[in-house]
């Protein structure tokens, strides 16, 4: 079933929510992992232990903006950004594209199979999982893309066979043009297709900060406020703006945190401590790894 990102309702079908968790017996768990999450030495074995003992259905979408900075460095591309998101001109494609879908997502993937994790590594457009359209703002944003439409088919297969789908986010348009798609915007896209329960947003950022202190929890409806202002700015916008969307758009939970040792998602998931966790109501913010299975 496909699942159009820009339906009138702004929002996807019950039916199409209900695929995964009918195949599995439980609403998924999405993980967004960013370029320097894991950068602490021994950070990529402890999340991968941590899944590998994790009781729910997980599927992971990475980017690895940090990574591909360093490449675009060592090739003598400028790295370019323009409202949180980077600037991708045709050969910073081709870095983005060989790094995320080749080194970043077989590096995962093989960390998590060495731990007993059936992972399956894919990019977004592998199996038309995500279809892509240009950017609002491709002019200045190059192939950039944003997200048109989900199939969630492929993956509530994977997830129905025990497996770990590794979505690195690189998807394409109708006519087969590469895009670089922002990993937040994907994973709340996927997440909403999925009918995940809770969508980690793992980065080295801990949370929210405003004043210095680390925001705990916070309702969509404080989201616009929030984001006017002056302290929230950089990549800290667009994972605001995907946590709205995707609790718009039914997931439970929203969680920006960063990773600080092998309780990280257990605190977020069964506790809501740790980084900010956001809900469209102060209700949901008790969901806990039962009410997954609801």
């Amino acid at each position: 079933m496909i699942v159009n990102g820009r339906g009138t309702s702004g929002t996807y079908g019950d039916s199409t929510r209900e695929t995964a968790a009918a195949v599995t017996g439980s609403r998924p768990v999405v993980v967004k992992l960013g370029g320097r999450a894991l950068e602490a030495p021994g950070a990529l074995r402890e999340f991968a232990t941590a899944l590998a003992g994790l009781s729910r259905v997980t599927l992971l979408v990475h980017g690895g903006g940090a990574e591909v900075t360093s490449w675009c460095a060592r090739l003598g591309i400028e790295a370019r950004f323009a409202d949180g998101l980077r600037v991708t001109d045709a050969p910073t494609l081709d870095v983005v594209t060989a790094v995320l879908a080749g080194l970043a997502n077989k590096r995962l993937v093989a960390a998590l199979r060495a731990l007993g994790v059936d992972a399956v590594g894919l990019a977004a457009l592998d199996g038309g999982v995500v279809r892509a359209r240009a950017h609002a703002n491709a002019d200045a944003l190059g192939a950039v893309g944003e997200v048109d439409a989900v199939d969630p088919t492929l993956l509530a297969t994977l997830l129905g066979e025990g497996r770990t789908p590794v979505l690195a986010s690189i998807a394409a348009d109708d006519a087969g043009a590469l895009l670089n798609l922002n990993a937040d915007d994907a994973a709340c896209a996927i997440a909403a297709a999925v009918g995940a329960s809770d969508l980690v947003l793992l980065s080295d950022t801990p949370g929210l900060k405003l004043g210095g202190a680390v925001v705990p929890a916070m309702e969509a409806s404080a989201l616009e406020a929030t984001l006017a202002h002056p302290e929230v700015a950089g990549g800290m916008r667009p994972k605001l703006r995907a946590a709205g969307d995707a609790l718009a758009r039914g997931v439970g939970r929203v969680h920006i945190a960063a990773w600080s040792g092998p309780g990280t998602l257990a605190a977020l998931l069964d506790h809501a401590r740790g980084g900010t966790t956001l809900t469209a109501t102060a209700a949901n913010a008790t969901l806990t790894s039962e009410d997954a299975h609801a």
